[in-house]
């Protein structure tokens, strides 16, 4: 069975950001890999200022953003207020859904499906 690791999303406002046209500023999110936020600790800018760790973790996790080249930190600190606080619940929420989700399989008919289960401490 296969697990998505990439999903689309479209920005509420866009501002700050190239298009080809003036359409909806779409794009594209990979989930998050432990390998990121290793990276991330060991980086000397979220070392002296905590508030960068989201602006970072979200230019490595973005894998496409309309018609922007390449995704870095730079092209995060242009966005919006409105658009940053979109991704970074986005972001929380693909991770958590996969999370919640596991593979099963009937043991009489063989179909495969996700089954869903609560964390702890959740009602």
């Amino acid at each position: 069975m296969h697990i998505r690791n990439e999903f689309r999303f479209t920005l509420p406002k866009g501002i700050g950001i190239k298009t080809e046209g003036t359409h909806k500023v779409t794009g594209t999110m990979r989930l998050i890999k432990v390998k990121d936020l290793v990276e991330i600790e060991r980086d000397g800018t979220v070392k002296k200022n905590s508030g960068a760790f989201y602006v970072v973790l979200l230019s490595k996790v973005i894998t496409s953003l309309e018609a922007e080249r390449s995704i870095n930190r730079g092209t995060i600190e242009k966005l919006s207020p409105i658009d940053f606080a979109f991704l970074v619940d986005f972001m929380h929420e693909i991770n958590h859904q996969v999370i919640k989700k596991i593979p099963l399989k009937c043991p009489n008919c063989q179909t495969e499906f996700f089954g869903e289960f609560n964390q702890l401490g959740e009602a």
